[in-house]
């Protein structure tokens, strides 16, 4: 057992100039084909593969005792930001992940994204090790204004589809096959999904901070409304730790 891990930083993220700020909106669709969602979108984008044409992505959100981050969210708090561990295709994590906190400042967001590596598999770790390991890790990397929440809460895991218009003016990706794990309590890492969101797909519109936002063409024709749908809200709403509004 591994009581006291060692964390390196592999990547601060400074060459990722397109996560520092940009406007995202997202757009939910409920009982929608995400086959018929696709078509449009090949329409007016060319498809992004990266380890395949489909990246299956899981992030495990952290916050304070009080749900803090995801109460914010919900109030429509202009100056939020939350904190995650996120990786992708892999169902168990391994020794590499990602340390991301996301930022939102009224109608901008970004996230400061830090690769990590660690001693073992993130699951051998508990939650309090991996956490003041990952803090003795950072030497300044993360605004240090920004506490990072270290209570474990949700799992959320999804499949995701990425896009580029064609101009190259922005991006798009489509969300979708949602499953949500209970953590809060958890000393450790497990992954017994409780709650999904059968149905349900979303698309994202992620600009540069200075563009406007916004679907174009065919995509347009969709009627779809910009939403403030969080992945880690609906995971606390369905597992029942925070009350729908």
């Amino acid at each position: 057992m591994v009581t006291s891990p060692t964390i390196s930083l592999i990547d601060d993220g400074a060459a990722r100039l397109d996560l520092r700020a940009r406007r995202e909106l997202k757009y939910v669709f409920a009982h929608y084909d995400v086959a018929a969602l696709r078509s449009v979108l090949r329409q007016v984008c060319r498809p992004i593969v990266h380890a395949g044409p489909v990246s299956t992505v899981r992030s495990v959100y952290f916050d304070d005792r009080s749900l803090s981050a995801c109460r914010a969210n919900l109030d429509g708090i202009g100056l939020r930001h939350k904190t995650r561990l996120r990786w992708y295709d892999l169902a168990r994590p391994s020794d590499r992940f990602f340390l991301e906190v996301k930022w939102r400042m009224h109608r901008l967001t970004g996230k400061h994204r830090l690769e990590l590596a660690s001693g073992a598999p993130l699951p051998d770790l508990s939650f309090i090790d991996l956490h003041d390991a990952v803090r003795r890790s950072l030497n300044g990397s993360l605004d240090p204004t920004w506490p990072l929440h270290t209570e474990p809460v949700v799992l959320v895991e999804y499949r995701r589809e990425h896009f580029a218009l064609h101009d190259g003016s922005a991006r798009l990706t489509l969300d979708y096959d949602l499953r949500f794990c209970g953590l809060l309590g958890c000393g450790r890492y497990h992954r017994r999904f409780g709650e999904s969101l059968p149905g349900v797909a979303l698309i994202e519109h992620k600009a540069a901070a200075d563009q406007r936002c916004r679907l174009p063409g065919a995509l347009g024709r969709l009627c779809a409304r910009a939403d403030r749908f969080s992945k880690y809200v609906a995971g606390c709403q369905r597992l029942g730790y925070i009350r729908h509004c």
